[in-house]
């Protein structure tokens, strides 16, 4: 038992933005909240696990093991958006934490202050 807690330990979960899709009425690039998020904003986004390590990223000093997809590759683990002014909802899963997430997503703020 204590190797296979060491080695769920040197794990790493790797997330991406979700890739939008061109939604032909509309004539423009859409992510589906299904319903949770109500309003458009640049601070909208979803994060998957990346299947695989992305290109050129920093080797770490331990072994990267990302881990294989769920069977929907597509899982959203962590969606952010807004719902009305001033107001944002989040929705989280396995295997980020509360903290996790609501970091993840207060980090969104610093970088896109002005884009609004």
């Amino acid at each position: 038992m204590m190797m296979m807690s060491a080695r769920i330990k040197d794990t790493h979960l790797i997330l991406h933005n979700k890739v939008p899709r061109w939604h032909e009425q509309l004539q423009c690039w859409c992510l589906n909240f299904w319903g949770q998020v109500t309003v458009a904003s640049v601070k909208n986004f979803q994060l998957i696990a990346a299947t695989q390590p992305a290109a050129g990223a920093p080797t770490p000093s331990q072994p990267v093991l990302v881990l294989p997809p769920p069977p929907d590759h597509d899982k959203v683990i962590l969606q952010f958006g807004k719902v009305a002014k001033d107001m944002f909802t989040m929705d989280y899963h396995y295997p980020l934490s509360a903290f996790q997430a609501f970091a993840i997503c207060l980090g969104s703020f610093d970088t896109k202050l002005a884009c609004e």
